[in-house]
C-alpha cells in the first residue's frame, strides 16, 4: 500500500522501535519501545500511540506461527514480526514505514541535534544503571543533552506510575525530537544534520520521503501539533508461547 500513497498528501504511519541492546546491527532482539505515529501531513497533525512492551498478544512471528507472548518478545523474530503483530491489535492497521533505534543512537542523535527541551509531566529523580551520574528532571521545561535524555525515556522504578509513566516520557522525547528537527536551525541545515546521524538509526523511509516532509514543514507557516495517547492495561502472569516461560508478568490489554 505504500507505494500508493504520497507521503505529503495521504496519513501513514510509522513503527518507532526502540531495541533493548547498544548494537544496531543486530536485526533481532527485543523491542522495548513500541511506539506507532499516525500523521497526517494535509492538517500537519501526528498522533503517538504508546503500547506496553510487555502487552499480552497474538504475536506474529513470521516464520513459526502466532501464539500468546509479550509484545516486546515479537523483536526477536525482526522489525517486520513487530508491524505485524501491531497491525493486528489495532485492527488491521496498514503500517506503514519503520525507524528502528536503540540506546547508544538516542543519545547520540539527541546530542547531534544540539539537544533537546522536554516537557516532564512531573518531577523525579533518576541514577541510570550504565552511570555514576544522577538526573534531576522537574516539571515542565527540560533543557537536556544525549545522556539526560536517555535517562529520562528510561526511568521506571522511581516514578510512580512505572511502565505506563516510562511510555508518556518516551513520547514526551518523540515530540521533543519533532520539536527539534522542525526548527528552523534545523530544517534549514537539514542534509548535513541528516549525513551526521543517518547512521544511528535504520529505517525504510527513503532520502526522497524524508526531503518531501522537510519541504511540507518549510513552506508552511504553521508547525506540527503532537498528540498522545497510551493503551493500558492490568498485570497478570500468563505463559510465553515461544520462548518456553510458564509463568511470566504481562500486561493484559484492556481491549
Amino acid at each position: 500500500q505504500t507505494a500508493e500513497k504520497s507521503i505529503t498528501t495521504d496519513p501513514f504511519v510509522v513503527y518507532i522501535s526502540g531495541s533493548d541492546t547498544r548494537n544496531l546491527t543486530l536485526t533481532t532482539s527485543r523491542s522495548d519501545v513500541n511506539i506507532l505515529a499516525v500523521v497526517n501531513p494535509s492538517t500537519k497533525q501526528v498522533l503517538l500511540i504508546n503500547t506496553p512492551r510487555d502487552y499480552y498478544v497474538n504475536v506474529n512471528s513470521l516464520k513459526s506461527g502466532i501464539g500468546k507472548d509479550k509484545l516486546t518478545h515479537a523483536g526477536n523474530f525482526g522489525v517486520e514480526a513487530s508491524m505485524k503483530t501491531l497491525s493486528t491489535l489495532y485492527d488491521n492497521w496498514d503500517i506503514d514505514f519503520y525507524v528502528r533505534l536503540n540506546f547508544t543512537s538516542v543519545e547520540e542523535i539527541v546530542d547531534a541535534l544540539g539537544g533537546i527541551t522536554v516537557n516532564s509531566e512531573i518531577e523525579f529523580y533518576t541514577s541510570p544503571d550504565t552511570s555514576d551520574e544522577k538526573f534531576h528532571f522537574v516539571e515542565g521545561p527540560n533543557k537536556l543533552n544525549g545522556k539526560a535524555a536517555l535517562a529520562f525515556c528510561r526511568e521506571r522504578q522511581s516514578v510512580a506510575a512505572g511502565d505506563n509513566q516510562r511510555g508518556q516520557d518516551q513520547m514526551l522525547v518523540i515530540e521533543a525530537l519533532i520539536d527539534k528537527v522542525t526548527s528552523p536551525s534545523i530544517l534549514y541545515n537539514y542534509s548535513n544534520v541528516l549525513e551526521t546521524v543517518r547512521n544511528l538509526f535504520q529505517t525504510s523511509l527513503d532520502d526522497d520521503d524524508i526531503a518531501s516532509m522537510v519541504k511540507l514543514t518549510m513552506e508552511g507557516a504553521n508547525g506540527w501539533n503532537v498528540q498522545s495517547y497510551a493503551v493500558e492495561g492490568t498485570s497478570a502472569f500468563s505463559s510465553s508461547y515461544f520462548f518456553g516461560y510458564s509463568s511470566m508478568w504481562v500486561m493484559e490489554p484492556d481491549m
